[in-house]
């Protein structure tokens, strides 16, 4: 399944929810292999770029959410 804006700006909500910096976030993610830059990061919360869904799994380890909240529902 593809991101899409509605991912991008789930990353920035639950990021902000946890009170979160994106050097955090890059920092906790490093546990679950994920090894990104904070430019990357950005990108993404901002829509400029999309991750791919692996990345997108990663993250919602880190938040401790599930996957299902980087994805809208119908």
């Amino acid at each position: 399944m593809a991101a899409s804006r509605f991912t991008c700006k789930e990353i920035r909500k639950v990021r902000e929810a946890l009170g979160w910096t994106l050097k955090d976030v890059l920092e906790k993610s490093k546990v679950f292999g994920l090894d990104i830059t904070e430019a990357t990061l950005s990108n993404w919360e901002t829509g400029d770029t999309c991750p791919p869904a692996d990345k997108i799994d990663v993250l919602a380890m880190t938040f401790g959410v599930g996957l299902e909240r980087f994805y809208p529902t119908k």
